[in-house]
């Protein structure tokens, strides 16, 4: 079953990994501007992570046995890599505090992501979803994916999370590396989050993620395509976000 899910799922993504959008970014001021757009998918991947990991591994002050030990292993091995990972430098901090630092060191504007995120600790995403100034390409993204969120149904969170985020990343961001006319030297940072997300989420996290989309559907029929729906919507998600910020960078 995993394997023509895969198989049918995968070839979805052909665009995103061809997407015209990162040979766009050849200067400083695109990259710029894609970076301005791109931090809030940092956060939707985030708590994206935060639902499964409420699922396999939850905090509710009272310990409960896990329903799959594997499961809860690989969610609380993302998390720690998401909320506490190192830097060259040995420091640890988040991949969105990550994110934030590589905007500092090419001077893009990152005062709307703070006043986002303290709008969703002070009011809740949704208030914050609407009220937040942020570009159209960001919020519409974030819609579609707290929606899943909001529906509350785990294989389709899942299917988000695996072919939405974990299998289409590392061809993302390997594109973009390829793509894009900024140096390494240019943006060390930017480069070192590329990076890491390419190595962890194409040699381990990905796979494991499948994993837990066999775990979570088993033989249920109606789960599997209800989980291929939202995968498939998931890519075509990010394939309209890529669009979008295109034509923002052009005007």
């Amino acid at each position: 079953m995993i394997i023509e899910f895969e198989n049918e799922v995968m070839q979805k993504m052909i665009p995103l990994e061809r997407h015209k959008l990162f040979s766009k970014i050849q200067s400083g001021g695109d990259l710029r501007s894609f970076m301005e757009r791109h931090v809030y998918a940092v956060f939707d991947f985030m708590s994206l992570a935060k639902a499964l990991q409420n699922e396999f591994a939850p905090c509710s002050g009272v310990w409960t046995m896990p329903k799959s030990n594997k499961m809860a292993r690989f969610i609380n091995e993302i998390i720690l890599c998401e909320e506490s990972d190192e830097l060259p430098s040995g420091e640890y901090m988040s991949h969105f505090e990550m994110y934030c630092m590589a905007m500092d060191e090419v001077h893009a504007d990152k005062t709307s992501a703070m006043s986002f995120m303290k709008a969703v600790n002070a009011s809740g995403v949704s208030t914050a979803l609407r009220e937040a100034t942020m570009p159209n390409s960001s919020r519409n993204f974030l819609k579609s994916t707290f929606e899943v969120l909001e529906r509350g149904k785990i294989h389709e969170i899942a299917a988000f999370f695996c072919f939405g985020r974990e299998k289409c990343i590392p061809l993302m961001f390997q594109s973009l590396l390829d793509d894009m006319k900024i140096s390494e030297s240019d943006a060390p940072i930017f480069y070192h989050y590329l990076k890491r997300h390419i190595e962890v989420d194409g040699d381990s996290h990905g796979p494991l993620a499948l994993e837990m989309m066999e775990f979570i559907c088993g033989t249920d029929d109606q789960m599997w395509e209800e989980s291929k729906s939202a995968a498939i919507s998931a890519i075509d998600c990010r394939i309209a976000f890529w669009d979008e910020v295109a034509e923002e960078i052009k005007k």
